[in-house]
């Protein structure tokens, strides 16, 4: 596991998902959109408890929604976005 993806599983426990919810994400289920695991109030919450466990701006992650359900799709997809911008913060 990647430290983003720690940051991720820890978050979604800081909301309250429980160990079943939280091991379907981690088995690659969507985390929001049709089907998926959040529904829209625990995606603002997550989104809270993930920013202050990144340090990133909880409207980095709002402004990822454009055309769909941006980087909430899988914890891979959400960790990828969170490391690109780290990285892409560090090299600014």
């Amino acid at each position: 596991m990647t430290d983003m993806t720690d940051a991720i599983l820890a978050s979604l426990s800081d909301i309250g998902l429980g160990p079943q919810r939280i091991e379907r994400a981690r088995s690659g289920e969507a985390l929001f959109g049709t089907g998926g695991l959040l529904n829209s109030i625990e995606l603002v919450q997550f989104i809270v408890a993930l920013s202050d466990r990144t340090g990133m701006e909880s409207f980095e992650f709002m402004e990822s929604f454009e055309g769909g359900t941006g980087v909430f799709e899988t914890i891979s997809a959400l960790s990828e976005f969170i490391a690109a911008r780290k990285s892409h913060d560090v090299a600014v």
